[in-house]
């Protein structure tokens, strides 16, 4: 007998660790964004302005993801889902330039961002399973 991985269960246990892990996330870069604004020398406050508020773009981008992809999976319809699939990648931008192209980048940013692109990867990669599992044509009985 065949074992079948249901990928809604395991979606819905991604989805539901990011959403303990995002905010967990966000905290923490808030308080490094502040650590960096008071301690580091900064070559302007536009920049300063321009990643706090890029931060507040990935909490919204990040919270309707979940809040989609969450939705989607426990009433089994592909739109939402694929709202959120397309969410992904502002998400994954916006935690690259956390990553790489800050003014100073943190190690404990580091190892942060890095957590959190692989939770975005492994979502992704199991949402788009979920589609297809939704969206395939049931086969026919023997």
């Amino acid at each position: 007998m065949p074992t079948v991985v249901n990928s809604s269960l395991t979606y819905e246990i991604l989805m539901y660790l990011n959403s303990f892990y995002f905010g967990m996330f966000a905290v923490c870069e808030l308080g490094m964004g502040l650590f960096k604004a008071a301690n580091l020398p900064s070559p302007g406050t536009s920049t300063t302005l321009t990643e706090f508020a890029l931060l507040f773009f990935l909490i919204a981008t990040e919270g309707a993801r979940i809040y989609l992809g969450r939705k989607g999976n426990l009433t089994e319809r592909g739109l939402p889902i694929l709202i959120g699939i397309f969410l992904t990648f502002p998400s994954s931008l916006a935690t690259l330039y956390f990553l790489f192209w800050q003014n100073y980048v943190l190690k404990l940013e580091v190892i942060l961002c890095s957590i959190q692109l692989v939770i975005l990867a492994l979502e992704l990669i199991i949402s788009i399973m979920y589609l297809i599992a939704i969206y395939r044509p049931p086969s026919p009985k023997e």
